[in-house]
C-alpha cells in the first residue's frame, strides 16, 4: 500500500472515530472541538485528492478498511476452553473470518456454558437476577443480528445485477461488523458480570446464593459439562471460556 493511501486511510478511520464520539458526547464544547477537528481532516484529504468527490471517497476508503481480513496470528488448539469447537464456515467470503469465528464460538457457548448461569442452577440475589435478565437480551441481538447477516448473504446468491449485488456487498460488510460488536459487547457484558459475582463470593457476599451447591442436569438439558461441578467452580470456568473467546476473535476497530 502506497504512503499516499496509507495516510488517507488514517485520516478516514479518524474521521469516523470522531464522528462516533459526536454521537455520543452531550457536552456542547467537546462536540465543538470535535466538529473543528473533523473539517481539519477533510481538508486535509481533500487536499490530497482534489479532483475527487470526498464524501464518495470517504465511503469508499471506509468500506475498503471494514473488509479488510486481519492475519490469523492465533491458533484455537492452543486455547484450553475453546480447543475442542469446531469453526462451521457460514460465509464464503474469506475476509468474514472473525464471523466464522464469533457464530461458532457463540453457538457453542449457548449450548454448553451459558445454561449453568440459568436461574434452576445458579441463585442470584434480585438484583443480579435483572441484570441477568439483561445479558439474555443481549444474547438475543446477537442471534438476530447474525441472522440479518445470513440472510444478506443468501440474497447476495440471488442478486441479478451488478448495482443490486455491489449494494448488498455494502450491507455485508456493514451488518457482519455490526454481529461483531454485538457479540463483543455480549462476551464483555458476560464477562465482567461473572466476574463481579465470583469475586463478591469469594469475599464472602450473597450475590451467588448457592455457591457451593452441585450441578444436576435435568433430563432436558442436551448438555451436562458442568455436572457434578460446585456452582462457582462451574462460574469460573465461564469466566475463562468469556475471556479466551475476547482474546482470540479479531473483533473489529470500527463499527
Amino acid at each position: 500500500m502506497g504512503e499516499k493511501k496509507e495516510k488517507a486511510n488514517r485520516i478516514v478511520k479518524s474521521i469516523k472515530q470522531l464522528e462516533g464520539v459526536l454521537k455520543t458526547t452531550p457536552n456542547q464544547d467537546q462536540r465543538e472541538r470535535v466538529k473543528k477537528a473533523v473539517d481539519k481532516l477533510r481538508k486535509t484529504l481533500k487536499a490530497m485528492y482534489p479532483d475527487v468527490n470526498l464524501s464518495e471517497l470517504e465511503d469508499t476508503i471506509f468500506s475498503e478498511l471494514m473488509a479488510l481480513p486481519k492475519s490469523r496470528t492465533k491458533n484455537i488448539k492452543d486455547y484450553e476452553c475453546l480447543k475442542d469447537i469446531e469453526i462451521n464456515n457460514i460465509t464464503p467470503y474469506k475476509d468474514d473470518v472473525e464471523i466464522n469465528d464469533a457464530a461458532s464460538i457463540m453457538k457453542y457457548y449457548e449450548d454448553k456454558i451459558w445454561g449453568v448461569l440459568s436461574d434452576q442452577h445458579t441463585k442470584l440475589d434480585y438484583s443480579n437476577s435483572n441484570d441477568r435478565d439483561t445479558l439474555y437480551r443481549k444474547l438475543d441481538g446477537c442471534e438476530r443480528a447474525l441472522k440479518v447477516y445470513c440472510q444478506t448473504i443468501e440474497d447476495l446468491g440471488k442478486a441479478m445485477s451488478s448495482e443490486f449485488n455491489s449494494q448488498l456487498q455494502m450491507m455485508r460488510v456493514r451488518q457482519g461488523r455490526l454481529f461483531l460488536f454485538e457479540i463483543h459487547e455480549f462476551f464483555s457484558g458476560a464477562e465482567n458480570f461473572v466476574s463481579n459475582i465470583i469475586s463478591n463470593s469469594e469475599f464472602g457476599g450473597t450475590m451467588i446464593l448457592n455457591h457451593d451447591e452441585e450441578i444436576k442436569s435435568e433430563e432436558y438439558e442436551n448438555d451436562t459439562l458442568f455436572e457434578g461441578w460446585k456452582v462457582l467452580d462451574s462460574l469460573k470456568y465461564m469466566k475463562k471460556f468469556l475471556n479466551e473467546s475476547l482474546s482470540y476473535i479479531n473483533f473489529p476497530e470500527l463499527k
